[in-house]
């Protein structure tokens, strides 16, 4: 008996241990995927910035800065929301990963409660099946609320994170859309002054 309830505990200490390792490795990957993340955001940074820097050096007239500036400005701002978007995505897959491991441990936890409820109503006293059951119900009940929420949630989170991201992709776009057209509207005023 004493060598069965050993092994019992070997096998506990050992599913911890890799329980461990598992979640480990999800955070690792996450924090690969936010260095790489950052690494390439920060490589093509410094190109962007060596372009720019060379495009200002080549520019001969008042005119041609303008231009310049309102031809920066919108792949810019596109490129800020497509690094949100990049990050938002990484956040979401660690986000997605982690929340797995927590249900499948609130699964096997709740497997492991009904097993342990199995044992108990075999050495219970005649007459205990009714609380036992009623103990299963209120567990498979609790377990089928929670996984209602759980997707519930997930699914109403996504779809407002997303609405979010949309909308303040199409404000941003607006917003320089109309800086562009105030800028080339003053470079053409300044043109008509100059020529007057």
């Amino acid at each position: 008996m004493f060598s069965t309830k050993n092994e019992q505990l070997q096998a506990l200490g050992q599913n911890h241990f890799d329980k461990a390792v598992r979640l480990s490795n999800i955070v690792l990957a996450s924090a690969e995927r936010f260095a790489n993340l950052h690494l390439e955001l920060s490589k093509k940074l410094l190109e962007d910035q060596a372009n720019a820097a060379k495009a200002l050096v080549e520019v001969k007239d008042p005119k041609a800065l303008v231009e310049l500036q309102g031809n920066m400005a919108q792949p810019s701002i596109d490129q800020a929301f497509g690094v949100a978007r990049t990050v938002y995505d990484a956040a979401v897959q660690t986000q997605n990963e982690i929340q797995s491991f927590v249900e499948e441990q609130v699964l096997e936890f709740n497997k492991q409660l009904c097993a342990n409820l199995d044992k108990v109503s075999q050495n219970a006293p005649a007459g205990s099946d009714v609380a036992i059951n009623a103990m299963k119900n209120v567990l498979t009940s609790a377990t089928a609320a929670y996984d209602t929420v759980t997707r519930t949630a997930k699914k109403v989170g996504t779809e407002l994170a997303e609405a979010g991201v949309a909308a303040a992709t199409n404000s941003a776009k607006a917003a320089t859309a109309a800086a562009a057209a105030t800028t080339a509207a003053a470079a053409r005023g300044k043109k008509d002054s100059t020529a007057s």
